[in-house]
């Protein structure tokens, strides 16, 4: 069964969500916390499968996206907005622990969204019994200055809320170029065209961010890098790692393999990865998806068992 919530964040602002229930009393909890220029009801199917194996779904529309902030897509605030989703996602959390204390929570994490969980893992006291990093990537290449210095300039140029076609040909023009000739301007998400058209044809995919979006995002991932992973956490916690060869997020599989160098110089002690051949940016929407579901229930399975 399929629900739509409000989560009132710490600063009063209503988050969007989608709760979905297992016919049964649930097992466990995935938390989806989504990329860049969507949002949660795109993981309905992938929700849908995970109900049916017990797993109680929930997914949030990030400030400035989805139905969170319809009026606003692709701008989140005037300064500190990559803080402000990492806060936002430990007041998702916060609700789920007092609204399901007793369930173990998985973390599924997308692109953008696992740049949020890094972060998040980083300052909040917080142990999930696992997290899933789709789409992820390592650590950024020197250009990400570049960019930091060109979306600010264009940020006082313009302001903060200007939408920078710049800046959106700049990152996802760029992912797009390893699949020429292109379809359309998102072949590098999927294989699979019907996903990719739906993601096109979507209201609430694929709109231009704000300039201070891509500063604040750039900054965030800055950050992340210039501190330990896991920071104080607890080494042991379960890490699935995710992602396909063929990602553009990762350099093409690049980025897949100095993350899991990082976690692993980290002390992380368990960590599982899956890099699918051929496979692009979202591994749930991709041609192999079932073979991609069936792998995290099997790791989520596993953990639970441990």
């Amino acid at each position: 069964m399929k629900t739509t919530l409000k989560i009132t964040d710490h600063l009063g602002k209503p988050l969007h969500a989608i709760r979905w229930l297992p016919e049964d009393k649930p097992r466990g909890i995935v938390l989806i916390v989504h990329g860049l220029a969507e949002h949660s009801e795109r993981y309905n199917h992938f929700a849908k499968y995970l109900t049916g194996q017990g797993l109680l779904t929930i997914a949030y529309d990030h400030r400035g996206h989805g139905l969170t902030d319809p009026d606003q897509l692709g701008f989140i605030s005037e300064k500190d907005g990559f803080d402000l989703l990492v806060w936002n996602l430990y007041d998702v959390i916060q609700f789920i622990e007092e609204n399901y204390p007793n369930l173990p929570v998985f973390l599924f994490s997308h692109s953008m969204g696992s740049f949020i969980t890094q972060r998040f893992m980083q300052i909040y006291d917080y142990k999930p019994d696992g997290i899933i990093y789709s789409g992820s990537n390592g650590r950024p290449p020197l250009l990400l200055h570049a960019g930091i210095a060109i979306s600010a300039f264009i940020k006082k140029l313009y302001g903060t809320d200007h939408k920078s076609s710049f800046l959106e040909r700049l990152s996802f023009g760029a992912y797009n170029r390893h699949f020429k000739p292109n379809r359309t301007n998102s072949d590098w998400l999927s294989r699979d065209t019907d996903m990719v058209d739906l993601y096109m044809d979507d209201p609430y995919c694929g709109f231009i961010s704000s300039a201070s979006l891509y500063h604040q995002l750039f900054l965030g991932i800055r950050q992340i890098h210039s501190h330990r992973p896991f920071a104080d956490h607890d080494r042991s916690i379960p890490i699935l790692l995710l992602s396909g060869t063929d990602d553009p997020v990762s350099n093409m599989g690049k980025g897949f393999h100095n993350l899991i160098r990082i976690l692993q110089r980290d002390g992380i002690t368990n960590l599982t990865t899956k890099h699918y051949e051929n496979g692009r940016h979202e591994m749930v929407n991709e041609l192999n998806r079932n073979e991609v579901f069936a792998d995290i229930l099997t790791w989520i399975n596993n953990t639970l068992k441990d």
